[in-house]
């Protein structure tokens, strides 16, 4: 558990130091996600689009095992129009770690608004995609254990009187 909020940790502070210097850089461009609508209909499209991406990744890992390639480009085409269909509305960011960065640099980053939308309806969304899917798709059996399932049993030798 631990090593996962190690990791989470260092991801936000990679955003909050690469926002820091795409600032620096180019002081012009963009302002980072902004909401454009109240916070439950706000918290309802990033849970949304963030439960349709975690639903399609663990389909396309079970369903399209062998052809990296094919699994890398409905992926990324599926990612980029939930992300074009939130724009308008939260941004259509989906990782708390990569908003996160964009809410430090702007002052934003402990606003009601930031952790319910941004953290809060992410990290459910994702929890219940899981769930959902663990309960629609049956896990997949082993093919050894099923051969070995599916072995005759050896016949007992008769006693010899």
């Amino acid at each position: 558990m631990s090593v996962i909020f190690l990791v989470s940790l260092l991801k936000v502070v990679g955003s909050v130091y690469g926002v820091r210097h795409i600032l620096n850089t180019l002081p012009e461009i963009g302002r980072g996600p902004r909401l454009n609508v109240d916070i439950t209909k706000g918290a309802l499209t990033e849970g949304f689009l963030t439960f349709a991406i975690v639903i399609l990744s663990l389909g396309l890992s079970r369903k399209i095992s062998n052809s990296f390639y094919m699994k890398t480009w409905i992926s990324s085409v599926s990612k980029l129009a939930l992300h074009i269909l939130g724009s308008d509305l939260t941004g259509g960011c989906m990782n708390p770690a990569s908003v996160m960065g964009w809410a430090f640099a702007n002052g934003e980053h402990i606003t009601k608004e930031h952790l319910i939308v941004y953290w809060l309806a992410p990290v459910e969304a994702t929890l219940a995609a899981v769930w959902v899917f663990g309960l629609l798709v049956r896990p997949k059996k082993d093919e050894t254990s099923t051969a070995k399932k599916n072995e005759a049993p050896p016949l007992k030798s008769q006693k010899s009187d």
